[in-house]
């Protein structure tokens, strides 16, 4: 057993971000996907090198898509780069590592097994112990929602409804899908026939 709860999602910006505050501790959260323009914003954001971040414009085919897909994959590249400074992390206070292993639930195996490690006055079992724990070390789920209701219709530069795939609720779910994340997605507020036909 890891954590007994995750973090939902919390409107469309809310928790946009909240996978880089948590995922690290082996705690999943839900984010919103519908609001492109938002994801573009953070994705220029928490692009560390600067130099790197390439704008997709509206002029590009499938844009909306094509910036979700981009976003969840710097989410999950800049997580698995915190995961792996964590894991070579001492136990000591303070750190990260130390923080993970703290929040667990008291009667979970990996808590129960980081308490012992902790006890251990053998030198050689406890850097044994330490090995072990490093290796149970889990991320947490960058899971997405689409709100089905927010799957308005968009329109060309000459005025002209775009096709049923390029709706707000099926560019998302498109986004998400041609992403490197394996991880769930969450559809609710109300009902739309075409994203479900879509997902059939």
């Amino acid at each position: 057993m890891s954590h007994t709860f995750h973090i939902p999602v919390l409107g469309l910006g809310y928790s946009i971000d909240t996978p880089l505050k948590v995922a690290r501790y082996g705690i999943s959260s839900v984010i919103s996907i519908v609001d492109d323009e938002l994801i573009e914003r953070m994705r220029e954001f928490h692009s560390q090198d600067q130099a790197d971040y390439q704008p997709i414009k509206h002029s590009e085919y499938d844009y909306r898509a094509k910036r979700i897909t981009a976003y969840l994959n710097l989410l999950d590249e800049l997580i698995s780069r915190q995961h792996n400074e964590m894991t070579d992390q001492p136990f000591l206070p303070g750190q990260d590592i130390t923080k993970y292993f703290e929040l667990l639930p008291d009667d979970s195996p990996k808590s129960i097994l980081y308490k012992e490690m902790l006890s251990e006055t053998l030198l050689e079992k406890r850097i044994a112990l330490e090995k072990i724990l490093r290796k149970s070390i889990k991320k947490g789920a960058i899971d997405v929602n689409i709100m089905a209701k927010v799957d308005k219709t968009n329109y060309d530069k000459q005025g002209n409804p775009c096709d049923d795939n390029f709706s707000d609720a099926l560019a998302s779910l498109r986004g998400f899908a041609n992403s490197r994340l394996s991880s769930s997605v969450t559809l609710s507020a109300g009902m739309s026939p075409r994203l479900y036909s879509y997902i059939g």
